[in-house]
Order: structure tokens, then C-alpha cells, then sequence
């Protein structure tokens, strides 16, 4: 950083915040403590609170303001588009097959064991799943030492979800809303000091079938409820009791700012910590992989080279972090560095690829 920034820059990069938080930096934009709500919600982007992500996640605002990209077809289009392309380049894919074991030999890597007994033998795996998994021994025993298991206060944040096809009224909704709780630090507390879900957390409610116009909505749509929650999907789950009360002051509160949402128990689809933590072993729910609190957070997180010879990591909860972007770029890291160390490409000097990372 010194060799490529110089003292300059170096003191233009003390200057966006990195040692503070990003709440205590919005704090000297905006005087309006609804303001600060507002953009505090991009620490969320990484699964964060706002009191203890550094401010430097300002800067999330102005790449948006350049413009958000949706995919015609939905975000699955992706990954089809990615599984069409492997394939015509000769990939066999297998879906909905268990990997029981990542074999080792020697101490690096010699194998994938899949539940049904069979061992596919390889010199070299790309692990996209969460890497607690791997610290947690769900991929064999000897995987544990290199990949420490992830604190709870390290977590990132969880969620409950409620997917919909259902009837809306009240609030002229647009694809992207999100609805503000009345005591924001509280929530945040709640969820990473506490470890509980919050009496009352903020909603995101989107409506994918809509457009930016704020028009409304005469038919039945879909639309996604997303309400911050603790990552406790390792522990058991709340009774029917507890969640149908916490799900009650979500939906009263958007119903106060004036939004209605009819929609049956036969067209909503819930989805608790303890659900996603099933689906992303390892993850004891945790969306995000580690949170993004401190400043050091982003060197914290386990670059594409392993320290097991033969074993890549990729995916959310390594280096450069979550959501689909950077998420699909850790990808392409991994890719360079395993075939970087194959030989497959020739060392040259070092570049800047699109979306900002330097990489030799």
C-alpha cells in the first residue's frame, strides 16, 4: 500500500475512515439521526452493524450512484449461464451429490470422497462452500487445524425471510424498500452483544416485479420480507409461539408506515437462521460469512491459496467478501491462482482487474 500509494495517498486513505466506524463518520454528514439510519443500512450489505463497520463502506453509496446492474430472467440466470459455459468446455457437473471428505495424502490434497463411497481422485480442489465448514470438520478431520472455527461474535448477521405470492396496498412500493425501526442501535445490539432477535428489527421488502416508478400494483406479486437476525442456526429453533409474535411486529410495523401485505400461509414460504445454517453447513446461519467489525476485518479473511498444498478457497467467506460480485470474483481469484501455480499462465506484472483488485 505505501509502494503504490505514496504518503499522499496514503493520508487520502486515513481520510475516508477506515479507523472509524461508519456511524461515527456519518455523524459528520448528517445531523438528522434518520439520515444516518439510511446509509448505516450499507454495513448490512456485509452482514455488519453499522456501530462497528468502518466508515470506509461510505463508498458502497457512490459506486450505486454510478448504477445497480438486475439480470434479465433473475439472479439464477448466473448461475445457469455459468454451468452452460463449464459444460461446453467440458465440466461434468453433478448436482445434488454430498462431498463427505476432502482427502488428503502427504498433507495436501489427493481427493473428494462423495457420501455414496465413491472417491474422485485430484490433485487440486476449488472449495466454495463456507470455510467455518472446513474449520468444524464437516470435510474431514484433518481440515481442522489450518481453518480455525468462527467466534459467534465474529458471525455475520442471519435473517428471516418470507417469500410471497401476495396482495399489497397502502405504500406505493418500488423494487428496493426497506422499513426503519424506531430504536436502529438497539437492533444491532441485539443481534451482535446480545445474540437475540430484536423486539422490532427493520424489514427490506422487495418487490421484484416492480419497477422504480412507485406505480402501483393491482395483482397479486412476489415479494421477499427480509428482517435482520442473529446467527444462531446452530442452536434449536424458536417455538411457533415466539416466532408468530416477532412476526407480528414486523408486519405491524410496516402496517404503521402504511403498507398492507395479504398473503396466505399457503403462498408464503418462511425461512429461519436455523434454515439457512441446514443449507450452508457450517455457517450456523451466518449469511455473510465474518462480519466486517474493525478496521483489520478485511485482512481477516482467508485469501484463494490455502495453506493445505492442492486446496483453493472461493466464495463469500474468503477474500474479497460477500454478495454476488465480490462473491464471483473470489471466484475468478482462485481460478487465477490455481492455474498460476499450474503454470497455465505466465507471470507478468502486476495488473488492476475490473472491480478494483490488484493481483500479481
Amino acid at each position: 500500500m505505501v509502494s503504490d500509494l505514496g504518503p499522499r495517498g496514503l493520508a487520502t486513505l486515513a481520510g475516508l475512515g477506515p479507523f472509524a466506524s461508519l456511524w461515527r463518520q456519518l455523524g459528520q454528514h448528517f445531523h438528522d439521526a434518520r439520515l444516518q439510519q439510511l446509509f448505516g443500512r450499507y454495513a448490512t450489505y456485509c452482514g455488519s452493524s453499522p456501530w462497528s463497520a468502518p466508515a470506509t463502506l461510505m463508498l458502497v453509496a457512490q459506486v450505486e450512484m454510478d448504477g445497480v446492474w438486475s439480470v434479465t430472467g433473475g439472479m439464477h440466470q448466473i448461475a445457469k449461464a455459468m454451468a452452460e459455459l463449464g459444460e461446453r468446455n467440458g465440466v461434468q457437473a453433478r448436482y445434488n451429490t454430498r462431498c463427505e471428505k476432502i482427502t488428503l495424502h502427504g498433507g495436501r490434497v489427493s481427493g473428494v470422497q462423495l457420501a455414496s463411497g465413491e472417491l474422485i481422485e485430484t490433485d487440486h480442489v476449488v472449495f466454495n462452500g463456507d470455510v467455518a465448514a472446513l474449520g468444524a470438520g464437516l470435510l474431514g478431520d484433518a481440515l481442522r487445524r489450518p481453518f480455525p472455527t468462527r467466534p459467534v461474535a465474529k458471525r455475520s448477521l442471519s435473517a428471516v425471510t418470507y417469500a410471497m405470492h401476495a396482495r399489497t396496498q397502502g405504500f406505493p412500493l418500488v423494487r428496493h424498500n426497506v422499513f426503519f425501526n424506531r430504536d436502529y442501535q438497539r437492533e444491532f445490539e441485539d443481534i451482535f452483544h446480545r445474540h437475540q432477535r430484536p423486539s422490532e428489527g427493520t424489514v427490506y421488502v422487495c418487490a421484484q416485479d416492480r419497477q422504480d416508478d412507485g406505480l402501483g400494483h393491482e395483482k397479486a406479486e412476489r415479494i421477499l420480507c427480509l428482517i435482520n437476525a442473529p446467527a444462531n442456526g446452530d442452536e434449536p429453533a424458536p417455538n411457533e409461539s415466539e416466532i408468530t409474535e416477532w412476526e407480528k411486529n414486523a408486519f405491524e410495523m410496516m402496517r404503521r408506515c402504511g403498507l398492507e401485505i395479504e398473503a396466505s400461509s399457503a403462498q408464503s414460504v418462511r425461512t429461519l437462521p436455523q434454515d439457512f445454517a441446514s443449507r450452508f453447513p457450517g455457517s450456523s446461519g451466518a449469511l455473510y460469512g465474518q462480519a466486517t467489525h474493525g478496521w483489520l476485518s478485511a485482512f481477516d479473511r482467508p485469501s484463494a491459496r490455502s495453506k493445505i498444498p492442492g486446496l483453493y478457497l472461493a466464495g463469500g467467506s474468503v477474500h474479497p467478501g460477500p454478495g454476488v460480485p465480490m462473491a464471483a470474483m473470489s471466484g475468478r481469484l482462485a481460478a487465477a491462482t490455481l492455474m498460476a501455480d499450474l503454470g497455465l499462465i505466465h507471470r507478468s506484472r502486476r495488473v488492476v482487474i475490473s472491480g478494483g483488485t490488484s493481483m500479481r
